[in-house]
């Protein structure tokens, strides 16, 4: 994601968010691992007291999960902005964005 996303030209503002971005998707990557049983990360195996079972509990991953991907769009989308806004400067009018 990061090459596809950043320059060097980039202004720093951008690479925050690029970065930002990179790390959401990272943690995308650990609750997609979670979601399809990989129990290492935020899960935990606990016995029951009264019975000899075992419960699996999951740390809200898929809640998590949705947050996480909501968060990606939105950075992902104004990183777009400002790659068009760089891209095509127009004629340098402050108001262009109110």
């Amino acid at each position: 994601m990061w090459a596809d996303l950043a320059a060097e030209s980039d202004p720093f503002s951008l690479l925050v968010l690029v970065i930002e971005a990179c790390r959401l998707a990272d943690r995308l990557s650990k609750f997609d691992e979670l979601l399809r049983g990989d129990i290492d990360t935020w899960a935990r195996l606990t016995h029951r007291t009264l019975t000899d079972d075992y419960e699996l509990k999951i740390d809200s991953a898929s809640a998590e999960a949705r947050q996480t991907a909501g968060a990606l769009r939105q950075i992902l989308a104004e990183v777009r902005r400002l790659k068009s806004e760089q891209d095509d400067p127009g004629d340098g009018n402050p108001l262009d964005d109110l």
